[in-house]
Parts: C-alpha cells; structure tokens; sequence
C-alpha cells in the first residue's frame, strides 16, 4: 500500500509513527509492558520493543497522534508512575510522520479475511 499526502482519498491515511530510545533496563520495560498489552491499545497498529546497550528501544506506528496520545494519558502515564517515574535521563524520542507504509502479505491477506467475514 503506497500512502499519498491526499488527506481526501482512502490512499491518503496517515499513520503516526515514532521511535523511542530508553535508557532502562529491558527488565524494567517488561514491568511497565505488562500492565498495558491487555486489553490492546484502541488505535495501536503495531508495537515492537527490544533491548539496546543503553536500555531498549521501541518503534510505534499508530493510527492517529491521537490515539498515542490518549494511551500515553490515559495507560502509559499511570503505568510509569506507579513504577517510580519516567526513566533518567527522559527518553529520545522522534516521532514520524509515516508518508509510505508497506503492508506485507500476511497483514493484507489478514484484512481481507477479515473483511469477507464482517
């Protein structure tokens, strides 16, 4: 799927997308993940996370920016928090404006099951 800057045509959908690197220790990711992956996040179109040297990395691609923003109120804030605080030094954080999304095979063919059976 090749994503247009369109805003008006179907192709025109913009994801919201960043790349967050932590300086915390992947155990201390797990803590905060677990409290937040069930039920998923409305808007959440794919999360990975992996350790670094420096702590872990996280890639996001949501639906909307506010939809992150939402969950990062409303989940992520109190998960942090009941945990001690955010990590120090404050994460990197770059967020992306997603002009061009590849779905592989297995995610589209995925969709277009589902599609059939609703």
């Amino acid at each position: 799927m090749h994503i247009t800057d369109d805003p008006d045509s179907v192709e025109g959908w913009v994801a919201y997308a960043f790349v967050q690197d932590v300086a915390a220790s992947w155990e201390q990711y797990g803590r905060v993940a677990a409290a937040l992956v069930e039920p998923a996040p409305a808007g959440l179109l794919l999360h990975v996370a992996g350790p670094t040297d420096e702590g872990f990395r996280t890639i996001d691609i949501w639906e909307s920016e506010d939809a992150w923003g939402r969950f990062q109120a409303e989940r992520l804030a109190p998960a942090i928090a009941a945990l001690g605080g955010p990590a120090r030094p404050e994460p990197t954080f770059r967020d992306v404006q997603a002009r061009h999304v590849v779905f592989g095979e297995a995610i589209t063919s995925q969709a277009r099951r589902q599609a059939t059976t609703n």
